[in-house]
């Protein structure tokens, strides 16, 4: 459980200010190291600067930071240079177990146009003005600090770009990343059906009473899982179930795509018919994107539909298939073919599961993500600076115990079920969710051995560089989406076959009238479905994307 939260960064980022209204949010006592160093002083921080040096005020710092981390409860607002020295960022420091620290990042250009009017009295302000602003280049100063001081502001737990970002919205995102109940819930409502999604750590062992909740009279509960999924969760989703006086049949498939075929869907309907499954009976699909479109599209089928309860168990399928009632099964000609829309009355997401998860999967489950922060400013949800957020944390984002990885997927799921709730049956804006997917799609049913989300990210890159030969987009939007995808260790090329790619783009069921339709992005920022792009343009993207080169 965080006791505190430090906030670093260059002067001019709105610590303090931040730091104010995060402490009210929390009920928590801010502690403004450069206050407090005035308090014990008796002098103001730049009188100490003045006549003492900066030297002496470090020391000052150091020991004044050192007493304020002891504490709990509380907010530390800290000076730019306060946590530049390895000391203070000590398993005894920075790097305690129960302390948050977030970077609260700026380009110097912005810094300084805040700080200046910090001294005109307007904008951000409430911190001490450092006497860089006295010198004859102070702009070039907060360059040179920031290129200084960024390796030791990135060992902060997160960083926030905060010229993104509103005060509020800064204090909010730091809020809900160490929320007390740690558990959000977020409703979609749509003709089909409503669907109560549940995203936070420890929400897993609270399945039985998301099933009695939902479904009081139902007696037994199928748990469904593949092979390896359940070698790792099944036992305890049973044991949590069964604490609660249900009945619990447990059921298991091969792990692997292959299972998500017709032949797949005949065996579980053998098991699930062959055990006596009941309408008032209840599935839970516990695993990753394979296992809820399978077992979803049983559930919705089997005796005409059954209760049904998704349990992601991959990033991927936490952040996108778990959400929205697309169930399904592939065909020898495509992906998807075959399959339903059922909404799942409950969405239990526990990031916990992510632990056992592969990295290669983990790492796949990103491509999503950054589709959704690309998209985002499309959606009904607004643009919430998603994307800068993933840019600014990559590095940290692969660690699994990243604090900030509980509200990165709960504002995925808050983007897609805001499409969703517009647009149930894809009918228009939910097309928007299908950006990398026409190529990825493609890619994966020709058989190159890539996971769904390596596949979306090779997608993504060929849908970019298609926009730039339409001049959609310019050249460095692609680049640098390419390189965040990259970042995440996902591939943006296969060597592949173009005209393989492009028959089974042929066969993808976006087509209407026989026309292809797109998910392209737009200048700055979002995506808009396009019909009739010259095959041209195409071939040329297709080209990039299948050569197995850098792109």
């Amino acid at each position: 459980m965080v006791k505190r939260i430090v906030l670093v960064g260059l002067s001019g980022a709105g610590k303090s200010t931040v730091g104010a209204v995060l402490a009210e949010a929390l009920g928590w006592t801010l502690i403004d190291t450069d206050a407090e160093i005035e308090h014990v002083e008796r002098r103001t921080v730049p009188e100490i600067f003045g006549r003492s040096g900066e030297a002496a005020f470090r020391l000052i710092e150091r020991r004044v930071l050192s007493d304020a981390l002891e504490r709990s409860a509380v907010v530390i607002a800290t000076g730019g240079g306060a946590v530049i020295n390895d000391e203070i960022w000590s398993a005894g420091g920075l790097n305690q177990a129960d302390t948050l620290t977030a970077w609260l990042d700026a380009p110097p250009d912005a810094l300084f146009l805040r700080l200046v009017n910090q001294q005109h009295g307007v904008g951000v302000g409430g911190e001490a003005v450092r006497p860089l602003l006295q010198g004859d280049d102070p702009l070039s100063t907060l360059t040179e600090m920031r290129r200084d001081r960024a390796p030791y502001y990135r060992r902060a737990d997160m960083t926030i770009p905060v010229v993104t970002m509103e005060v509020a919205e800064v204090a909010r995102l730091l809020v809900e990343t160490v929320g007390p109940t740690g558990v959000r819930q977020i409703m979609l409502d749509v003709p089909g059906g409503a669907s109560r999604i549940q995203v936070g750590v420890g929400i897993r062992d609270q399945l039985a009473s998301v099933v009695s909740s939902c479904w009081p009279t139902a007696r037994t509960v199928w748990v469904v899982s593949d092979e390896q999924v359940a070698e790792h969760h099944l036992v305890p989703a049973i044991q949590t179930v069964e604490r609660a006086g249900i009945t619990v049949r447990p059921v298991t498939f091969p792990a692997g795509e292959a299972s998500k075929s017709l032949a797949g869907l005949g065996h579980l309907y053998d098991t699930l018919l062959g055990g006596g499954i009941e309408r008032s009976d209840v599935v839970v699909a516990l695993g990753g994107g394979v296992t809820g479109d399978l077992v979803g599209f049983a559930a919705a089928t089997v005796l005409r539909g059954v209760g049904l309860v998704q349990v992601p168990t991959s990033l991927l399928a936490m952040v996108d298939s778990s959400v929205g009632g697309k169930t399904g099964i592939n065909h020898p000609t495509g992906k998807n073919l075959i399959g339903a829309f059922y909404q799942p009355p409950e969405v239990v997401i526990d990031p916990t599961y992510l632990e056992t998860l592969p990295e290669r999967e983990y790492r796949a489950g990103w491509a999503e993500i950054i589709k959704h922060g690309l998209i985002e400013p499309s959606t009904p949800a607004g643009k919430s600076g998603l994307l800068e957020l993933i840019e600014a944390n990559a590095e940290s984002l692969l660690n699994r115990s990243s604090p900030l990885l509980p509200e990165i997927i709960r504002r995925n799921v808050e983007i897609k079920a805001s499409v969703v709730n517009a647009d149930e049956r894809e009918a228009g804006l939910r097309a928007i969710l299908n950006f990398g997917h026409t190529i990825g799609h493609a890619v994966e049913a020709a058989g190159y051995h890539l996971l769904h989300g390596e596949a979306v990210a090779v997608g993504l890159h060929g849908a970019m560089r298609l926009a730039v030969e339409l001049d959609r987009v310019d050249a460095i939007e692609a680049d640098k989406a390419r390189d965040l995808l990259k970042a995440f260790g996902l591939p943006v090329t296969v060597r592949a076959n173009p005209d393989e790619v492009r028959t089974y783009m042929r066969q993808d069921k976006k087509r209407m009238a026989g026309e292809q339709h797109w998910v392209l992005p737009v200048r700055h920022g979002g995506v808009a479905i396009e019909r009739g792009v010259p095959q041209a343009a195409v071939d040329s993207a297709l080209s990039v994307v299948t050569a197995g080169g850098s792109g």
